[in-house]
């Protein structure tokens, strides 16, 4: 059976972050026994991550590289570099903004480790790793401080 790690990030990182995230990568290959990386493919995290996986292929041929859909996908074509993609069967039909996180959350639910680059909660890629802190290892290449469950605003129960 595959042990997953997933990806999550912003859409914009610095220049400098390939060679932290390559020995990240790395790291999860050969001590956590990762062999499958699930990717969203939407921003410079997610394609620098493609990138590295797709080049350490030839080092490591056992790692394969995983394309997980928010929508369902217009046509067949596979992204250079993936070996397979889906979609999560609980966005087969929806249609809405809100495809993006609710994908993002269920990776974050079946993977086994996340590598992200989070900086900051004004986005919703802080909620992967808010809902997964103190469950799975989370190797967080931002500055970004996961919350938990006790920690987070939870809505008034009354």
């Amino acid at each position: 059976m595959a042990k997953i790690c997933a990806f999550f990030g912003h859409r914009d990182i610095p220049d400098n972050l390939e060679l932290s995230l390559r020995e990240q990568i790395e790291h999860v290959i050969t001590h956590y026994g990762i062999t499958e990386f699930w990717d969203g493919c939407y921003g410079d995290f997610d394609h620098l991550a493609a990138q590295i996986v797709t080049s350490l292929k030839s080092q490591y041929p056992h790692i394969r590289l995983v394309q997980v859909h928010a929508y369902p996908p217009s046509g067949s074509t596979l992204r250079r570099g993936f070996d397979r993609a889906f979609l999560p069967d609980i966005l087969t039909n929806i249609r809405d903004n809100t495809c993006i996180p609710r994908r993002n959350i269920w990776m974050a639910y079946h993977c086994d480790i996340i590598i992200s680059y989070v900086n900051h909660a004004e986005s919703k890629i802080h909620e992967p790793l808010d809902r997964m802190h103190g469950r799975i290892p989370i190797f967080n290449l931002g500055i970004y401080q996961p919350l938990s469950r006790f920690q987070r605003q939870l809505p008034f129960q009354g």
